[in-house]
């Protein structure tokens, strides 16, 4: 093809054609920038077609992440709420004539609601920390869904700080416990015991004359409350649940 346009010009010069060499010149230089345009469109084409795969496959790979974490989030409310029936049982034995009623048997139990669950969120970040440490959170198109991606971990450690507090007062319960009660009885459910101790005559209903322990127990019953609130697990929630809407609307373009 090169030799074919050459053998035009030669012909053209050799036969004085100056002007339509030069025509020819210019529609062959037209020619060439419109062919390397072509090229570049094309070029950015597949380029642009690349990054879409990738980002099919980052959203793909957080909606499997983010699924998890939305099963793993479920199982913290459902046991904050463990936790929060068993506060409220504990609260209800501050008065003498329910008090009264209640075996040790049911006493243990809301012990061990309260003392034996813990409320805790250990979310999968792995697919999300790759994205953002490898610097390719821009391939997400979505921009909502960008930003909501870059403040999750915010929210991750506002939420750290959270449950962190609720277990110091919950360790704050634990150390009346340990001075005024007797953690061997908690226990007798668990542990068979074959020898006496000195713990053997404390009565753990005794606790509840402790306003120390009535005003702890009230701080965490507080506490388990708001967790289930927008500005607890459940704003993680609604956030994990706003990404996953968010996504499956880009899937599904």
């Amino acid at each position: 093809m090169i030799k074919f346009f050459r053998k035009i010009r030669q012909n053209l010069l050799s036969e004085g054609k100056t002007r339509k060499y030069f025509k020819y010149a210019i529609g062959e230089i037209i020619l060439v920038v419109i062919g390397i345009l072509i090229a570049l469109s094309i070029n950015n084409w597949n380029e642009q077609r690349k990054l879409q795969k990738i980002e099919q496959e980052y959203l793909l790979s957080l909606q499997s992440e983010f699924n998890n974490n939305l099963y793993k989030i479920n199982l913290s409310i459902e046991e904050n709420e463990t936790i929060r029936n068993g506060i409220n049982g504990l609260l209800n034995l501050f008065d003498n004539e329910i008090l009264d009623t209640v075996s040790d048997k049911y006493l243990n139990g809301k012990f061990f609601a309260v003392l034996g669950n813990q409320m805790q969120f250990k979310p999968s970040t792995g697919v999300l920390n790759d994205i953002i440490s490898s610097g390719n959170l821009n391939l997400i198109s979505n921009q909502k869904l960008r930003q909501r991606l870059a403040s999750f971990d915010s929210s991750l450690e506002i939420l750290k700080l959270q449950i962190n507090f609720t277990l110091t007062v919950k360790e704050n319960l634990k150390s009346i416990i340990y001075k005024d009660g007797s953690v061997r009885k908690l226990a007798s459910k668990m542990l068979d015991f074959q020898i006496n101790s000195i713990s053997k005559n404390i009565n753990n209903k005794s606790l509840f004359n402790s306003v120390e322990f009535e005003n702890y127990l009230i701080d965490y019953a507080l506490l388990h409350k708001s967790a289930a609130g927008t500005n607890f697990l459940g704003g993680i929630k609604n956030e994990i649940e706003t990404i996953l809407n968010e996504i499956e609307q880009e899937l599904n373009k």
